[in-house]
């Protein structure tokens, strides 16, 4: 089934996906970076174990939230190889361009992702 998307609007998601794709790994990569911040904090937790426990839990799920982002966009990269990319998971509808451009990394349509966020 064809996904209604014009060989310009595909190349333009692709574009937006490695671009964000991009901007996520630099900051993986500046969360990463520091690491030499969090060696520091990790000898100062020696002192003082809570002053610091909500600054390293915070720089963690940072980082677990950039990875899982970067997982999405991998993901959606691969998905719009297939022909079934922009196609919505749960009903099969074509996903709106317009829904793509905001959010390449889609699986539903506006109506499904609504109803899965509800029975969460």
């Amino acid at each position: 089934m064809s996904t209604a998307l014009t060989p310009g609007q595909h190349a333009l998601l692709e574009n937006e996906l490695r671009l964000a794709r991009q901007r996520t790994q630099a900051a993986l990569q500046a969360q990463r970076d520091g690491s030499d911040r969090l060696a520091h904090a990790a000898a100062l937790l020696q002192d003082d174990p809570q002053e610091h426990e909500a600054e390293r839990e915070l720089d963690q799920a940072r980082s677990e939230l950039l990875l899982a982002e970067l997982q999405d966009i991998d993901d959606a990269l691969m998905r719009l190889k297939t022909p079934g990319y922009g196609r919505c998971i749960d009903c099969g509808a074509v996903i709106p361009f317009d829904r793509l451009q905001r959010q390449p990394q889609a699986l539903r349509c506006v109506d499904c992702q609504t109803a899965a966020e509800a029975a969460r």
